[in-house]
């Protein structure tokens, strides 16, 4: 039997992109393309919305009319204002959920954690194996280099990206964070202008830089700067269907996965 998928914001980029995905997997079956109120292809075939012909999916504005009992995975690629929605939805049904929704504030991340007592849900603020790799050899790295090398992020991405940094930008700085004993908040600072009344940069400092333009679908370097060395570690993502087959992924590993919170790393096991 395969395995029953709902797509949560169906008709975006990453959206559209798992659809094809699933559509071509044997072990995966397309159940239900979830998009928010209002939107015009609510209550019109999917096919259209994909450039693709008729389909036996509706496109509908909630999980319920979907129709996905326990067993069916949700794939969220959507905004954090579907997750009040959404979460509750999931949680009544006994739905699995793979969170792949970038911009998630501390208040969002609170609100997914009350209800993994219910379901399983994965949560990665990217979802490729190559950033996840990326987050641990930053781990290896910064734990090892500490306060002696200085820490910079640099991410790029296209001009319609909202958030800044990136969700992948700051997991990484809270990686990077971590190993110099300190928090996300008090470390990072970000982006640089005028002139710093310190003598020289703070060795607890990690600096954050945002870049936005064109089609770039994602770049991540964090660099440790020496005194006569540099050492790098980039990522650069050439299609967007590489953090699709992530989610698919994921979305395989937890089906039959007992309540809880998971990210990446789980389901890759790192």
């Amino acid at each position: 039997m395969s395995l029953e998928i709902i797509i949560n914001g169906a008709c975006g980029r990453m959206g559209m992109e798992i659809a094809a995905l699933v559509g071509a997997d044997p072990e995966c079956s397309l159940i239900g393309a979830v998009e928010c109120k209002n939107h015009p292809m609510v209550d019109n075939d999917y096919g259209p919305c994909r450039g693709k012909g008729g389909t036996a999916v509706k496109v509908t504005d909630s999980i319920v009319a979907a129709g996905a009992g326990r067993g069916a995975v949700i794939i969220d690629f959507s905004s954090p204002q579907s997750l009040p929605v959404l979460l509750p939805a999931a949680a009544k049904d006994g739905i699995a959920v793979v969170i792949g929704t970038t911009g998630l504030s501390d208040n969002d991340r609170s609100f997914i954690e009350s209800f993994v007592t219910k379901i399983p849900v994965v949560v990665s603020p990217n979802m490729s194996l190559g950033v996840n790799l990326l987050f641990y050899l930053t781990g290896i790295v910064a734990s090892r280099l500490k306060d002696n090398y200085d820490i910079e992020i640099i991410e790029a991405h296209h001009r319609f990206k909202k958030d800044a940094p990136s969700g992948t930008a700051k997991r990484l700085g809270e990686i990077a964070a971590e190993a110099l004993g300190c928090s996300y908040e008090s470390c990072v600072r970000d982006g640089r202008s005028g002139i710093s009344e310190q003598k020289e940069r703070s060795h607890k400092e990690i600096g954050m830089h945002a870049v936005r333009g064109g089609d770039i679908v994602g770049e991540h370097t964090v660099m440790f700067a020496g005194l006569g060395e540099r050492v790098e570690l980039k990522h650069v993502a050439q299609s967007r269907s590489t953090l699709a087959r992530g989610a698919v992924v994921a979305a395989k590993w937890v089906a039959d996965k007992k309540p809880g919170l998971y990210s990446m790393s789980d389901v890759l096991g790192f």
